[in-house]
């Protein structure tokens, strides 16, 4: 997900159009891979219900466990889930048919970039051509950073390879104004970091010692690779020093954090030996009078780490040779590969097509995505969609009237938020232009950079520009939903639009399950920790009274604390501050989700269960996720989702309404006398 307030439920070589025919693409056969699964039938799955284990006991264990039994993680995942690894596979097998089709000339005539997409695809199957031409257009790359000799010439280096995807030392892009949430403004942010968070640099444990140990390996190996000396402990030593100075995941969560306006002035004085004119100037960038310094002593500290020009020489290299790795030769992505299982635990690496479906949708997604909402039944499920979201939004309304903990002004600035909710559906109204990308065959790295290269001048073209409120930050295909703070906007792909979620003809407790607990845990995000800061306009500031505000943090630290106990995995716990944010939503859609098929009137007992019954199984088949240890531990340390056995009995015991469904006596593990509740 992007860094633009949302919250979630998880280049120099330049080439031309042209029209060559793509070259055939090598064809694996079916017996040799895996195969998707179908999706399931409409409803509960009551064939995964483990009855041995009593629901007020582990929630998880009995609607999970006879599918955790069973359903071994294949080798090239770090985890598998009956929902959103399900669907996603299956997903992707509607894309390489589409991609195939493109390729063998049998293109949907009405997508006008179809030789774009056929080009990118076509060269990312081609692999025997990424040995030579990839690694021929890295090449001039790294010649050109060899010309790096004086502040301006680096400036101009780092510019070039942000424009082509790379991000050394920081990050740079639009981003809307937090507190004029009508405007877009440039915003530069720490980055430069090999290691998946900052606190991987200093853990002293035994893992974080053996990771470190082995990036330094990583490092010196790709160098290898690419025919250079090993400087793999100056570049750790250099990303130690950004570590050190940048700001931890946890404190970033607070966007009154993250939001330090400057004008061009201001970043001069923080950072003045790095030479800024010549960075703007090269990155591309409009006119730029104020920007969003997100961690001011993150670029005081840069002034000390771009002094000595063979480590930065070494650095730029290595930045341009990791952001490179995924389109160059068989080498470069088992070598990638290898330090990946670190963190991942996945056994082998993906079959190149699930790869190259992956890197296409990421540069031509909307292109890609227009012909997957045509072929998904997408537009038919929209109706029924739109009136699960008004069913939830309703339901928190009739919520908000019972919260004794806000008073009456911070109730009526909520409604207003409530009401202002732009809900966007399956795919975009509007579709992205991509005339402008130059996708050719020269090769695959030339490829990836034009795109990269495209999305950076779109972006940058945004700034001092009025917000444009139809885009999306998503594309059709992908299996998630996201509430961004600065739009006030629900979105939700047609990705996701899909079973164990949602069908048309699946029955109102599944749907509201499913999809319906996903909507209500976005609406929530609107109301959480990060979210309440933003007002109905989207504009950053404190619209809650100081008692109001105060009532909130008491509720959410109670939530903290309930999930700091929980293991993810051996002897790593959840971290319940990074996780706050998901997790109040997650208790908070529960609580929609239910109120909302209540409000629905009765239906149909299933399997013996009453339709809030169902609707709980359905919400807790869903996380139903089989983990690596190294996955569990790495989503654990870094992200802000807690792993699913928690995402399933956390929010469940937090709700009463739950423990009335299944009978749970107060103080049974899912029904705990002392419950964390905030919407």
């Amino acid at each position: 997900m992007r860094k633009l307030a949302l919250l979630c439920l998880v280049l120099s070589c330049r080439s031309t159009p042209q029209t060559v025919p793509a070259a055939p693409l090598p064809v694996t056969p079916p017996s040799a891979e895996r195969q998707a699964s179908p999706p399931p039938p409409p409803g509960i799955d009551l064939s995964i219900i483990d009855r041995a284990v009593q629901p007020c006991d582990d929630f998880y264990r009995f609607v999970c466990g006879k599918w955790l039994d069973r359903t071994p993680i294949p080798e090239d995942r770090p985890l598998w889930g009956r929902a959103f690894s399900a669907i996603l596979e299956r997903n992707q097998d509607v894309l390489r048919q589409i991609l195939e089709k493109d390729v063998r000339g049998e293109p949907d005539p009405a997508d006008p970039f179809v030789e774009k997409v056929r080009d990118f695809y076509a060269e990312c199957m081609d692999e025997p051509k990424a040995e030579t031409a990839s690694f021929k257009t890295l090449q001039e790359q790294l010649a050109a950073i060899d010309a790096v000799r004086d502040a301006k010439a680096l400036a101009r280096e780092v510019a070039q390879l942000h424009r082509d995807g790379a991000k050394p030392f920081f990050g740079y892009t639009a981003q809307q104004d937090y507190k004029d949430a009508t405007q877009v403004i440039g915003a530069v942010d720490q980055s430069g970091l090999g290691l998946p968070d900052r606190d991987y640099y200093f853990k002293e444990d035994k893992k974080s010692v053996e990771l470190r140990a082995l990036y330094v390996d990583n490092v010196g190996r790709m160098l290898a690779l690419a025919g250079l000396p090993d400087r793999s402990k100056r570049i750790m030593a250099l990303e130690t020093e950004l570590a050190k100075a940048s700001m931890d995941r946890v404190s970033r969560r607070d966007p009154n954090k993250v939001y330090h306006r400057l004008d061009r002035a201001g970043l001069t004085r923080a950072a003045p030996r790095f030479a800024w004119d010549d960075y703007f100037t090269a990155v591309g960038t409009p006119e730029v009078q104020a920007l969003n310094v997100t961690v001011p002593p993150f670029f005081e500290a840069l002034d000390g780490v771009t002094q000595d020009f063979d480590d930065l020489r070494i650095y730029l290299k290595w930045r341009a040779i990791e952001a490179a790795a995924d389109a160059l030769g068989k080498k470069f992505v088992d070598e990638r590969f290898r330090f990946n299982q670190a963190l991942t635990g996945a056994k082998v690496l993906l079959p190149r097509w699930k790869r190259c479906v992956t890197m296409t949708d990421r540069a031509l997604g909307e292109a890609l995505g227009r012909t997957f909402a045509t072929t998904s039944g997408g537009e038919q499920a929209k109706g029924k969609a739109r009136e699960m979201i008004q069913d939830i939004e309703k339901a928190f309304e009739n919520n908000l009237g019972t919260l004794d903990w806000m008073d009456e002004p911070a109730k009526k600035a909520s409604l207003y938020k409530l009401h202002k909710i732009d809900n966007k559906v399956a795919f975009p109204e509007k579709w992205r232009d991509y005339s402008k990308m130059q996708i050719g065959r020269e090769s695959l790295l030339a490829n990836v950079r034009a795109a990269a290269e495209f999305e950076n001048a779109r972006e940058l073209a945004k700034i001092g520009k009025p917000v444009d409120r139809s885009e999306w930050r998503m594309t059709p295909p992908t299996v998630n939903a996201y509430y961004n703070s600065s739009l006030n906007e629900m979105v939700f792909p047609a990705g996701i639009m899909q079973l164990p979620f949602f069908s048309p003809e699946a029955p109102l407790p599944s749907n509201y399950g499913g999809l319906g607990m996903v909507m209500g845990h976005e609406l929530t995000h609107g109301f959480g920790d990060r979210g309440r800061k933003f007002d109905g306009d989207g504009n950053l500031h404190e619209w809650w009274s100081p008692q109001v505000s105060k009532a909130f943090t008491e509720r959410a630290e109670c939530v903290a604390k309930q999930y700091d106990g929980y293991v993810a995995v051996d002897d790593v716990h959840l971290n319940g501050h990074l996780t706050l944010g998901e997790n109040i939503a997650d208790i908070g859609g529960l609580k929609l989700m239910i109120s909302a098929l209540r409000a629905r009137g009765p239906t149909q007992e299933v399997g013996g269960f009453t339709p809030e019954q169902q609707a709980f199984i359905a919400f807790g088949q869903v996380w139903c996720t089989n983990y690596r240890p190294e996955a569990a531990r790495t989503q654990a340390l870094t992200n802000p989702h807690s792993t699913g056995q928690w995402r399933v009995n956390g929010p469940a015991s937090d709700n009463p309404d739950f423990a009335k469904a299944f009978s749970c006596q107060p103080g049974s593990p899912m029904a705990p006398i002392n419950r964390c509740t905030v919407w």
